[in-house]
């Protein structure tokens, strides 16, 4: 990508794999004087910082913002409905086929995948828009990672939802494969990348309250605010006025005069629900590093076959092989939680 000496360019490091995440963190936020509007909005920007909080945050320079996420989400289900491994017993299929079985949500957070990112906060329109590519594609300050709208076979995840009700210890349980805050894992190689795939309902409704206009509720990778669906009246954003990259020019709490940010519209099970390109200036090293955050394992689905991340379908056979080929490796098995339906020990697949 260009860069230029009026441009800082965003720089982000994927921290390693943890064996644990704590959800406590405190705040080292540290402001520094700014004309620019978007640097100043940030750093009054609310976020999960402090005690319990899952994100430190700091401003080493005028332009720049440090963001640091355990990966934790701020708040989960007790079970989830997971792609289904060895041993594992489907309980609920997609729209688009992929079969499903109950994790408890211990067992899969046991990895939580952290997040360190420092973002430009002054930035400017690129000369072209640039595909999200999959992946991290920002940070909601919550703690945890937004991706792109669609699932690794492409397929628009929230419209590839299902659920599943049961009952375990005398209490009845939803699992869901991307529950009601529209987030989920992906797992793989031992680690769990949650993340959003639409407006984050358990977010905005801390940061927004039940009614009234929506406030930054994160940042994109070009440095652009996210918000979430609501305009400068508190009425819903109209998927039809917002450009190819899910953004608009218009006023909001922060820009009373207008200013250029992404929406993530609500009651949207589209290819909008989230962010598909990006309006500013992405580092390549930056767009590479969070695509790997995506999971690019196949699925198995109702018919007997897999689905391969590019979208074709493949017997099991030939799903391992491409496994082999490409230096993928399943989960280690995880045990399933008492009383919850399924076997115990299952490899689970990627989300």
């Amino acid at each position: 990508m260009i860069s230029s000496a009026l441009r800082v360019v965003p720089v982000l490091m994927v921290v390693g794999l943890l064996s644990s995440c704590s959800s406590s963190s405190s705040s080292s936020s540290t402001t520094t004087t700014t004309t620019n509007a978007y640097a100043a909005a940030y750093q009054s920007a609310k976020f999960n910082n402090g005690t319990n909080g899952n994100l430190t945050v700091s401003f080493p320079s005028s332009c720049s913002m440090t963001v640091t996420g355990t990966g934790v989400p701020y708040q989960h289900q007790s079970y989830y409905l997971a792609p289904v491994g060895t041993n594992g017993t489907v309980v609920a299929t997609t729209p688009s086929g992929i079969q499903l079985q109950v994790v408890s949500y211990s067992s899969i957070s046991a990895n939580d995948t952290a997040v360190s990112a420092t973002f430009n906060i002054c930035p400017t329109k690129a000369a072209s828009t640039t595909a999200a590519g999959g992946g991290a594609i920002g940070l909601i300050f919550s703690g945890t990672v937004l991706f792109d709208p669609y699932e690794a076979t492409s397929t628009v995840a929230l419209s590839d939802n299902a659920s599943y009700t049961f009952t375990s210890g005398g209490t009845s349980y939803t699992a869901s494969f991307i529950d009601p805050c529209n987030q989920h894992t992906a797992g793989m190689n031992n680690s769990s990348t949650w993340h959003f795939h639409g407006v984050p309902t358990c977010w905005t409704s801390v940061v927004d309250g039940t009614s009234g206009p929506s406030h930054i509720i994160g940042i994109a990778l070009d440095g652009y605010p996210i918000y979430g669906g609501y305009d400068i009246n508190g009425n819903a954003v109209s998927v039809s006025s917002l450009d190819a990259c899910n953004g608009i020019t218009s006023a909001t709490p922060e820009f009373p005069n207008g200013a250029y940010h992404y929406v993530l519209p609500v009651n949207t099970t589209t290819k909008q629900s989230s962010i598909d390109c990006y309006a500013g200036t992405v580092d390549a090293t930056l767009a590479m590093n969070m695509k790997k955050l995506a999971c690019k394992m196949p699925m198995l689905l109702a018919n007997g076959k897999e689905r391969l991340p590019d979208g074709r379908e493949v017997s099991r056979e030939e799903a391992a092989a491409w496994m082999r080929q490409t230096g993928m490796q399943s989960m280690p098995g995880m045990q399933m939680a008492s009383g919850a339906p399924g076997k115990a020990k299952m490899p689970m697949a990627g989300m």
